[in-house]
């Protein structure tokens, strides 16, 4: 596999698990190895709409998007020590 191709399938992985464990329209923060990889290389479906430097700028900047119809759902990404707002694609 080439290294995009596997960071990205990492990345998913962890997003896939993320979810299932957090449950159906919950907001998850993930902070882990695969989540950095997903920042990295863009989750699939994924893009990262702005970087904050605390969770609770990110999760605030989600929660307005989700209030304004911007977007249904949304992820905090923990990477290289900024919070990145990650919206569906």
């Amino acid at each position: 596999m080439h290294k995009p191709t596997r960071a990205a399938a990492t990345a998913a992985a962890g997003v896939v698990m993320a979810l299932a464990l957090a449950g159906a329209g919950a907001v998850v923060t993930v902070a882990t190895a695969s989540a950095a990889a997903a920042s990295e290389s863009g989750a699939l479906g994924w893009d990262v709409s702005e970087s904050f430097d605390t969770e609770q700028e990110c999760v605030a900047a989600g929660d307005a998007g989700v209030g304004n119809g911007s977007w249904a759902q949304y992820r905090c990404v923990l990477f290289e020590a900024r919070w990145d707002l990650m919206t569906p694609a």
